[in-house]
C-alpha cells in the first residue's frame, strides 16, 4: 500500500454473498487491515441457496454461512461485518431497502474507498444488482470516496484494469479465509481456482515487463458514479483492447 495513505482510512466493502469478498479481494483486504485501515464489510444476501451437498434447509445454510463469514473476516482483519439478510436470489432482493441502508451507511462512515462487484461485467445477476445499488447509494449519499469506488472480480474476469495489488505477503491469509467457507469449498474448489487466477494476474500483468512485479495479484476497475460513463468506458475498452494503466506495488 502507498505510504501516503492515512492510517485512519475508512474502507467499505459490499458483497452479494458471504464469500465474495474473500474470493475476489481477500489479499487486498488483508493488506488494508495491516495498514491499519478500518474495514466494514456488508453482505447483502444470506447465501441460503448456495451449493448444498449436506441437504440442509435454506435457513440452516444461511446460519452456517453467517458463521463462516465472521470467521473469514477475522482471518483477514475486518473490523465489522454487517448482514442485510436478503434472500439469496437477485429477483427477491428488496433493492429499495438495500439502497436505503447503503446510502445511510455511506453517509455515516464517509469511506475513503468503497469496493463492490461490477454491475455489468460480472456474470452473476445478484452481483450485478449489488454493484449497481452500491454506485447509486454513493451518489445518493452525497459522498464521493476520495480514493475511489472500485470493482473486484468474481464471476466475470476483467480484460483490462485500473489497479493491480500484489498480494504475495497476504495470499496465505486469503487462502485461509476462503477455507473458512467450508460449506462451499466442500464441493467447489474456489480457493484453488482463484489463486490460479491471482498467479496468472501477476505473471501476465505487463507484456512489456522484464519480470513480474510479484507472485500473486488482484486487479480492480475504477467505477464511475455515472451509469452512462460505465457503459461508455466498457465499450471503449472493448473496442481498443486497452491494457492496464495503473499499478500498485507491494
Amino acid at each position: 500500500m502507498p505510504a501516503s495513505r492515512a492510517i485512519s482510512q475508512q474502507i467499505l466493502i459490499v458483497s452479494a454473498h458471504p464469500d465474495d469478498m474473500e474470493i475476489g479481494m481477500g489479499g487486498t483486504v488483508a493488506k488494508l487491515a495491516e495498514s491499519k485501515a478500518i474495514i466494514t464489510s456488508v453482505v447483502v444476501t444470506d447465501g441460503g441457496r448456495a451449493s448444498n451437498p449436506f441437504a440442509w434447509t435454506e435457513k440452516r445454510m444461511a446460519e452456517v454461512r453467517r458463521e463462516e463469514a465472521l470467521r473469514a473476516a477475522r482471518v483477514l482483519g475486518v473490523e465489522q461485518v454487517l448482514f442485510f439478510d436478503e434472500p439469496d436470489a437477485a429477483d427477491e432482493i428488496n433493492a429499495p431497502l438495500v439502497k436505503q441502508k447503503l446510502t445511510e451507511l455511506i453517509a455515516r462512515l464517509r469511506p475513503t474507498e468503497v469496493y463492490t462487484l461490477h454491475e455489468q461485467l460480472d456474470r452473476h445477476p445478484a452481483h450485478r444488482l449489488v454493484g449497481r445499488l452500491v454506485r447509486e447509494s454513493c451518489v445518493g449519499s452525497g459522498h464521493r470516496p476520495s480514493v475511489g469506488l472500485w470493482a473486484y472480480e468474481v464471476w466475470g474476469l476483467f480484460t483490462s484494469w485500473d489497479r493491480i495489488e500484489y498480494i504475495d505477503a497476504s495470499v496465505a491469509k486469503k487462502s485461509l479465509a476462503i477455507a473458512e467457507h467450508r460449506s462451499q469449498v466442500a464441493t467447489i474448489p474456489y480457493g484453488e481456482g482463484v489463486l490460479g487466477l491471482n498467479r496468472w494476474r501477476a505473471v501476465f500483468a505487463d507484456p512489456k515487463a522484464s519480470a513480474p512485479g510479484g507472485v500473486y495479484a488482484e486487479v480492480f476497475l475504477r467505477v464511475p458514479l455515472s451509469s452512462s460513463l460505465i457503459s461508455a468506458l466498457h465499450r471503449s475498452r472493448g473496442n481498443r483492447g486497452e491494457q492496464p494503466n495503473r499499478r500498485r506495488r507491494p
